[in-house]
C-alpha cells in the first residue's frame, strides 16, 4: 500500500512540474512579443501609404497581427498594388504582407 502511495505522489509531481513547465513557456512566448508592435507597425504603414505621392493610398485598410500585415481595398492599377505591398514590407518589424488589394480600374469616360 505505501509503494502505491509514493509512485501515486511521483506521478502527481511529474504531472505537476510539466504543467509549470507548460506554464513558463507560453508566459515566456508572450514576455518576446511587444503588445505595441502591431500598433506601430500598422501606423507606420498607414502614414508611408499617405506620404506616397505617386499614388493615392490613402484609403487603404491596414491591420497588423502579430507582424504581419493585411492590406484591403481598392486601388486603381496593378502598379499601385504592388506599390503598397512594397511600402509594407518596408517598415522594420514586418514579418510578412497579405496582400488583398482588388485592382478596379476608372469607369471609361472619367478622368483620373
Amino acid at each position: 500500500m505505501r509503494a502505491r502511495c509514493e509512485t501515486e505522489m511521483i506521478g502527481r509531481g511529474v504531472a505537476s512540474g510539466l504543467v509549470l513547465l507548460v506554464l513558463i513557456s507560453l508566459f515566456a512566448a508572450c514576455a518576446t512579443m511587444d503588445p505595441w508592435q502591431d500598433v506601430r507597425i500598422e501606423s507606420e504603414v498607414k502614414a508611408r501609404l499617405v506620404a506616397e505621392k505617386s499614388a493615392n493610398l490613402t484609403r487603404l485598410g491596414v491591420v497588423s497581427r502579430q507582424a504581419v500585415v493585411h492590406l484591403t481595398g481598392t486601388v486603381a492599377s496593378p502598379d499601385q498594388k504592388a506599390l503598397a505591398e512594397d511600402v509594407a514590407k518596408s517598415v522594420a518589424g514586418v514579418r510578412r504582407v497579405v496582400n488583398t488589394l482588388e485592382v478596379q480600374r476608372a469607369p471609361a469616360g472619367s478622368s483620373s
